[in-house]
């Protein structure tokens, strides 16, 4: 189930980024396409919670949503090493570095994740794998001021 959420959560965030408020979001388009209330439902709380601890997710380039209060710092990008780019596929790389760019993952949990999948010997990395450990580490972080580790949703709960 947390791969789902995940994937919804990079979904929203991608919309976001295409200048929609959450008004704007289509909640039946994600029903339709399989995913349950409950999955939709932490997905967004997911992003409330990092948006009320002020977290940095953007809905654009550069610039914050309006409900965020520091301005995005310009950061560097980090550039793979030979080895990385012939055990992930280009898919992979890219979708790592969209994590990042949502505001998703830090440059530490990037770093961590292409640890993991590489000290586990996975070879012809793919999104697939990327998800699964990115996953992973949101959602079951020691992190005690992380909420969505306390948030359980059952599917007719809905966040207000």
């Amino acid at each position: 189930m947390q791969e789902k959420i995940f994937e919804l959560i990079v979904n929203i965030l991608n919309e976001m980024q295409e200048k929609k408020e959450f008004k704007e979001i289509d909640i039946n388009k994600y029903t339709s396409e399989g995913y349950t209330r409950a999955e939709i439902n932490t997905a967004f709380a997911w992003i409330f919670s990092k948006i009320e601890s002020s977290e940095l997710i953007y809905n654009e380039k550069g610039k914050k949503t309006k409900s965020l209060k520091t301005p995005r710092a310009p950061r560097s990008h980090r550039v793979y090493h030979k080895f990385e780019k012939n055990l992930f596929t280009k898919e992979a790389l890219g979708y790592l570095i969209q994590l990042k760019e949502l505001g998703i993952i830090s440059d530490l949990d990037e770093e961590s994740i292409i640890d993991k999948l590489i000290s586990a010997g996975y070879k012809d990395i793919g999104i697939d794998e990327i998800k699964m450990i990115a996953s992973t580490m949101v959602f079951l972080s020691d992190d005690p001021d992380n909420k969505i580790n306390r948030l359980i949703l059952q599917n007719n709960d809905t966040i207000n």
